[in-house]
């Protein structure tokens, strides 16, 4: 029950604080809010307190990928002047990821603990918020779907404390991997190694 209590506090307190930072990003000019956004933070949340009620452990893991884009050089001081900042603002590089550990589901089988599979999503042609006449520079967005393999860092057996640690801590970023892509312009691409 101590458990129960400290995921629903948990999700609630940092639900609450991301709502709190979509709030603030609605009165922004340079970012604005959106259901959308609300409606992801509520998935997030979602995902992490089903699993836990119903599984007792996460097999199914957010994760997420950046590569630099041509765009953040065409507007810099919104998508960013540096790869830091970039990996913040550049939602053109961004691919959010749901990693779905193998073995968790068949643990019988003979599958490797740490092999997953991961669904991706995420968007090109994105330099502002919406398509205006007005726009600067004209833009052609678009979204991207991806099939992928991952690695489930917390499964990898090792001794070492340090590497456990490390292993949790960078377990959310999405191990780059040969990936199928299937994008809304209709056409579908094969990356040998998609980050």
């Amino acid at each position: 029950m101590f458990l129960k209590n400290q995921l629903i506090y948990g999700a609630t307190l940092g639900f609450s604080f991301l709502t709190a930072v979509e709030i603030i990003d609605g009165f922004s000019k340079q970012w604005g809010a959106s259901i959308g956004d609300v409606l992801a933070n509520a998935a997030g949340t979602g995902i992490l307190v089903g699993q836990e009620l119903l599984w007792q452990e996460q097999r199914i893991t957010i994760k997420y990928s950046f590569h630099q884009t041509k765009f953040a050089k065409q507007r810099p001081n919104t998508l960013g002047e540096n790869y830091i900042q970039q990996s913040l603002k550049d939602y053109n590089g961004q691919t959010y990821w749901l990693s779905a550990n193998i073995w968790s589901f068949n643990k019988d089988g003979n599958f490797p603990k740490w092999l997953n599979v991961a669904l991706g999503y995420g968007a090109e042609g994105m330099l502002y918020g919406e398509t205006k006449t007005t726009n600067k520079i004209p833009q052609d967005p678009y979204r991207q779907f991806y099939l992928s393999l991952d690695v489930d860092l917390t499964k990898i057996e090792t001794k070492s404390k340090f590497l456990k640690s490390v292993f949790s801590v960078v377990n959310f970023i999405k191990i780059p991997a040969p990936s199928l892509e299937i994008n809304t312009k209709g056409k579908i691409k094969f990356h040998y190694l998609y980050f």
